[in-house]
């Protein structure tokens, strides 16, 4: 065995012991539910929120560095078997699935979301508030009365939900919502792996950057955010799409799309790749034709099933409701108002509105470009750039948005996700939100010192003995050239 195959496996480990431990500190510093009868996941003393905080911040801290470890070695050529990278996944993923939600609360608001569509309320015109209870006080404040934000599959999985374990449940309900994002995430994976093998490129590195990365273990399967699903569907649908199965593909995508409207670029951009594959203006046509019926087909039958009616359309904006200081646009917008009020000068047409309006259109036209140079990039790879571009221009953006667009990437350019700049982004960005998805506390600021004490004590003890052994701990690996950054 060589001696990269042995490093890949020790980091696996390690990562996997990483996520026990963050997993097991979710128990005293995770996003908890409030007044639930569970008694599952009550509220902490203090000395057991400052010992999860702890442990939550040393397994993090293990975790993103054993993620930076293995990826180093990848992008020297370092290659993993695929049965070594389904079980690293599980090593890291699993052991998320028992504990409390982890860096956002959001999963209360889906749980609300599917209570109220369980009683045959409409989702998409009433908000949390009106269940009233615990149901209710789990939600954040500023999405109380705000209508859903998803797609009608998105809520339809909340409902299934809540359907099977009670709205007195919320615990079950959290880990049952956890399962489905693990589900999302397994088809991620697999999609991920089929895309970059057939790509001609190695499926060890795309399914670094993509299923192992740190953005989607926190928030994707931590957080059981509904990109889990929608990436799941969408990459799967870029994968029939690619095999020849247009219809199917184009069915998956739609899906994606009625999980969250993003996906609607991935539809796009293998619906034209598609077409232009065919010879002939009629074939091309007729291409198109069914391209369409295959696309409204599903989105109407899916409605319809899902019985929720159009309303989700006129709630696509509602996350602009809360400021994201992640968003360019509305950061512009806020500075630029700021000035005009300490300057005294008129600012109507609010500079807030103006910059994310002028965002979103950025957005909207770079998406388009990419759209439709598609045929000539590739589809995985113009969606990547596609959604990039919604994102970097969006109105209110998050940590994990970026995944709808480096997960797609990384099938045909994981080697640029794998340069240390991008690297220290992505730890940076799981950083920047605390386990419990709220502000800090005086036992977050103290768990973050002793948690990363305790990594920095356990990396230089790792280190010692090595030495002591005769052993580098860290070997620079002699069996490749990292690659220079390059994007697509």
């Amino acid at each position: 065995m060589r001696a990269a195959d042995i490093d890949t496996r020790v980091w696996a480990q390690r990562g996997m012991w990483g996520s026990v431990l963050l997993s097991s500190g979710a128990w005293g510093a995770g996003a908890l539910p409030r007044g639930v009868p569970d008694g599952i996941w009550g509220a902490p003393g203090p000395a057991l929120a400052l010992i999860g905080a702890t442990a939550a911040y040393a397994g993090l801290g293990l975790l993103l560095w054993s993620w930076w470890q293995l990826g180093k070695l990848l992008r020297a050529g370092a290659v993993m078997s695929k049965r070594r990278q389904w079980l690293t996944l599980g090593g890291w993923a699993l052991p998320l699935l028992p504990a409390p939600a982890l860096f956002s609360t959001d999963i209360y608001s889906y749980v609300a979301q599917g209570a109220l569509a369980g009683r045959s309320w409409n989702v998409y015109e009433i908000g949390p508030s009106a269940l009233g209870g615990p149901l209710a006080a789990n939600v954040p404040q500023v999405w109380q009365d705000t209508p859903a934000p998803y797609g009608p599959l998105s809520v339809l999985v909340s409902r299934v939900v809540v359907f099977v374990t009670g709205e007195h449940h919320v615990v079950a309900a959290v880990v049952l919502h956890r399962v489905a994002a693990l589900a999302g995430l397994a088809l991620l994976a697999w999609s991920v792996q089929w895309l970059a093998t057939r790509s001609g490129g190695d499926g060890s590195g795309a399914w670094w950057a993509a299923s192992l990365n740190p953005l989607v273990l926190a928030h994707l399967v931590g957080g059981a955010h509904n990109e889990a699903l929608m990436l799941g569907l969408m990459m799967a649908g870029l994968v029939a799409c690619r095999s020849g199965r247009w219809v199917l593909g184009v069915v998956v995508l739609t899906c994606a799309a009625l999980v969250k409207a993003p996906a609607a670029v991935a539809l796009g951009c293998a619906a034209l790749v598609a077409v232009a594959g065919q010879t002939g203006w009629w074939r091309r046509l007729g291409r198109a034709a069914g391209v369409l019926l295959a696309a409204v087909g599903t989105l109407v039958l899916t409605v319809a099933l899902c019985g929720l009616g159009w309303g989700w359309l006129d709630t696509l904006r509602t996350p602009t409701r809360s400021y994201t200081p992640m968003s360019v646009t509305t950061d512009i917008g806020r500075l630029l108002r700021w000035i005009g009020t300490e300057a005294g000068w008129v600012t109507t047409p609010d500079p807030v509105t103006v910059m994310r309006t002028i965002g979103t259109l950025a957005g909207v036209c770079g998406a388009l470009y990419f759209l439709a140079r598609a045929p000539r990039l590739g589809a995985e790879r113009a969606t990547a750039l596609g959604l990039l571009a919604l994102v970097v221009c969006a109105p209110a953006v998050q940590g994990w948005y970026l995944l709808w667009g480096a997960v797609p990437l990384a099938t045909v350019a994981w080697r640029a996700l794998a340069d240390a700049r991008i690297k220290t982004a992505v730890v940076v960005l799981v950083l920047m939100v605390f386990p419990s998805g709220r502000g800090p506390t005086v036992t977050d600021v103290v768990g973050v010192v002793l948690g990363g004490l305790t990594i920095l004590l356990w990396v230089a003890w790792t280190s010692q003995r090595a030495r002591d052994a005769g052993l580098q701990p860290s070997p620079r690996p002699s069996y490749g050239e990292a690659a220079p950054l390059r994007f697509p």
